[in-house]
């Protein structure tokens, strides 16, 4: 009777170690597998079981955000040549993950340990550990580097949306210029009638998942932060308002091909301004006529008589002082030519005809006809 009882005894202690060692060789690596996905290939079988029973016991942590109504995210840097146990471990004290060892168990199981990218990243707590790791690994850039051009009307920055790597489509940004939902207008523009104008060229650091609400609202707060308080004391010395002075200079900038005659182009608007002139400038009337199907640009060149008398608020042939709005995104070089002008009596230029991308400049009608080109 003891001898039956030690052998079931046994027999139960065998098949407890046998239930062990099948889970453990078979069962935990299937589950963790149909959890996590395939193990690096580089492990030993020997590391993937014992990685594979950490990883089950604790794979709520894992998966689950650590705070689910976290705010919003903070930047995260890693730095080039730093550990997966070093991240893993500013990760657990920054409050973004449960456990460091955890999610280290789980980066050398995929083999994450080894191609973490280093930058800045912007992590909350509402992320799970695995979406942390997934965005780590990721050669993607957070941000976007976007440039806009001197002389771009609105549509065509929209139409540099497709690619650019952002996430919304050119659709959703000219339709959110349209209606200005949400978009708050900084006091240095509380005169402007639309948006055409109030993002300044130059190139700008966007992050990859923004909106397109929080896209155009950044550039247009970064534009507005140039217009230092020397700046618009210049404005005010030349009759113009921080607004009407970006009129002017959006005027400059489809004006001017060489940076250096700006102050000289300058001169010439705001000299025709303070006697009652016409400024008579073609980019208005390219800008009033808009798209041009034949020549698939937003700016028609050349100009027929016909097209100067296009009946447009912009075209400043038929309407006199300025337009009622930018005509485009201007730098801040043009912005400048405005407020620090050359001091000159020119109230006329034309293209010199070397086409050199030159102006000659006149101080009356007579001597500007003079200077056409025969």
């Amino acid at each position: 009777m003891q001898k039956r009882r030690l052998w079931i005894g046994l027999s139960c202690i065998v098949l407890l170690i046998l239930v062990g060692l099948g889970s453990f060789f078979f069962f935990f690596p299937a589950q963790v597998s149909s959890t996590f996905g395939k193990p690096d290939v580089s492990l030993s079988m020997g590391q993937v079981r014992r990685l594979a029973v950490s990883l089950y016991l604790q794979r709520g942590q894992l998966t689950r955000a650590k705070q689910a109504d976290s705010a919003e995210p903070q930047e995260f840097q890693i730095q080039p040549g730093e550990s997966a146990a070093q991240i893993s471990t500013r990760l657990a004290q920054s409050g973004f993950i449960e456990s460091d060892q955890n999610f280290l168990n789980y980066l050398i199981y995929k083999g994450y340990d080894r191609i973490l990218q280093s930058g800045t990243y912007f992590f909350s707590a509402a992320q799970t550990p695995l979406e942390l790791a997934a965005a780590m690994i990721d050669p993607t850039p957070e941000d976007v580097d976007f440039v806009i051009l001197p002389g771009m009307r609105l549509e065509e920055i929209a139409n540099l949306i497709p690619t650019s790597g952002l996430s919304f489509s050119s659709d959703e940004l000219l339709a959110l210029i349209q209606s200005r939902t949400g978009i708050t207008l900084p006091e240095v523009y509380r005169e402007a009638s639309d948006l055409e104008g109030l993002i300044l060229a130059g190139k700008y650091t966007i992050l990859r998942v923004a909106s397109a609400q929080e896209f155009l609202q950044d550039l247009i707060d970064q534009s507005a932060a140039q217009f230092t308080p020397d700046v618009v004391d210049a404005f005010v010395k030349q009759g113009l308002t921080p607004y009407q002075a970006i009129i002017v200079a959006s005027l400059v900038e489809r004006e001017a091909i060489q940076p250096a005659e700006k102050p000289a182009i300058a001169s010439v608007f705001l000299n025709r301004l303070k006697v009652g002139m016409p400024l008579q400038s073609d980019p208005t009337v390219q800008y009033a006529l808009g798209w041009n199907g034949q020549s698939n640009t937003w700016w028609k060149t050349p100009l027929t008589r016909a097209d100067l008398e296009v009946n447009s608020p912009y075209n400043t042939y038929r309407v006199n002082g300025l337009p009622p709005a930018p005509i485009c995104s201007v730098s801040v070089e043009s912005l400048i030519a405005v407020a620090f002008p050359e001091r000159t009596d020119y109230y006329y230029f034309r293209s010199a005809c070397d086409g050199s991308g030159t102006h000659v400049f006149a101080e009356s009608y007579g001597e500007h006809q003079s200077n056409a080109c025969r």
